[in-house]
């Protein structure tokens, strides 16, 4: 989750060099960078759940606080947020993807 507060300074660094003040673009370009991590992230979580279960079983699914479904569903969900955003902030950040 700490990693989380970097990712805004990846939309913002590239609005930075290409010489242009941020503006609604770039907030979407943000928000994007900010579904496709944390969708990367659910997902990273329910690919490492038998592990987790043997090595870290007070996560959240190996401990059953959240099913298997649900972190995929999430992950689903975020990319197609990001998606979303992606196609908000412009044609440059769609043409990326």
């Amino acid at each position: 989750m700490p990693a989380l507060f970097t990712v805004p300074g990846d939309a913002l660094t590239g609005a930075a060099v290409t010489g242009r003040r941020p503006n609604r673009g770039t907030a979407r370009a943000v928000c994007t960078s900010l579904c496709f991590h944390e969708a990367g992230m659910a997902l990273n979580d329910w690919a490492d759940r038998n592990l987790d279960a043997i090595e870290r079983p007070h996560r959240p699914l190996p401990s059953g606080r959240i099913t298997p479904v649900a972190a995929l569903a999430a992950a689903g969900g975020l990319t197609a947020a990001g998606l979303t955003f992606a196609a908000g902030a412009g044609r440059p950040a769609w043409r990326f993807l």
